[in-house]
């Protein structure tokens, strides 16, 4: 029998990371895995039992799980499992302090408040977004990894910063419509600059732009829309007073 390296496992977590990534779940073959890996289709089987397997271990890799002490070949999980997985690891990620001040009682959040949050959302993003990449192209097939986005990793950010535009200008009840959706619109302004851009073709790169360059425009924008929805564009005393 062929023996099992971790490197080798290590190769086919990659590859099914990337596979996942690009083709979703019902493309993506065995084969394409195996070729993204450098390895057969035969020795993929030595390693996992199918694709349902391998998508576990795509999970594990890009939640920066362990490998090493798998029991091999790795055997299929129920998706309540692997969900377990990407649920804990948004847990151990998702640190976000200047987003709870805010939030707190008292607070009053204005521009240099609402910057902060956008950095730490930046950080956020562009630390995760491989893992984000993947949730993002498995949520269009997979139910339960899109309810878990659809909360967790999405609706729950969205409603928080929602809450805080209703703080800018002293508003008391829940968001409506319109607050929830300026405060997606900003956390896209965010998403783009620090994970969705680096997919982008060379032909589409901004010449000169540096990361930390990135960072500062994107919680720029993310502030100035929170504000200019909270405050509906008018510029009255209120807003006046959050300009730095």
């Amino acid at each position: 029998m062929r023996k099992k390296s971790e490197k080798r496992l290590e190769q086919i977590a990659e590859g099914a990371v990337d596979c996942f990534t690009e083709l979703g779940f019902r493309r993506a073959q065995m084969a394409d895995i195996a070729k993204a890996a450098g390895v057969s289709v035969g020795t993929l089987y030595l390693y996992v039992t199918g694709k349902e397997a391998l998508l576990h271990l795509a999970i594990l890799r890009a939640c920066e799980r362990p490998l090493e002490g798998l029991a091999l070949p790795l055997k299929a999980t129920s998706m309540r499992e692997t969900v377990k997985v990407v649920a804990a690891r948004r847990a151990e990620i998702v640190k976000l302090p200047s987003l709870a001040a805010a939030l707190g009682k008292g607070a009053t959040p204005g521009i240099p408040e609402l910057g902060a949050i956008g950095g730490e959302f930046y950080d956020l993003m562009h630390g995760a977004r491989r893992a984000v990449w993947l949730m993002n192209r498995l949520a269009l097939e997979i139910s339960e990894i899109d309810a878990l986005q659809a909360t967790a990793m999405r609706g729950d950010f969205r409603d928080e910063l929602a809450a805080v535009a209703l703080k800018i200008v002293g508003r008391r009840g829940k968001p409506g419509p319109d607050l929830k959706l300026a405060a997606r619109i900003a956390l896209e302004a965010i998403s783009w600059t620090a994970m969705h851009r680096m997919r982008e073709t060379p032909a589409n790169a901004i010449e000169g732009l540096t990361e930390e360059i990135a960072r500062e425009a994107a919680a720029h924008s993310f502030a100035s829309t929170l504000i200019s929805a909270a405050t509906e564009g008018r510029a009255d005393s209120r807003a006046l007073r959050l300009s730095p």
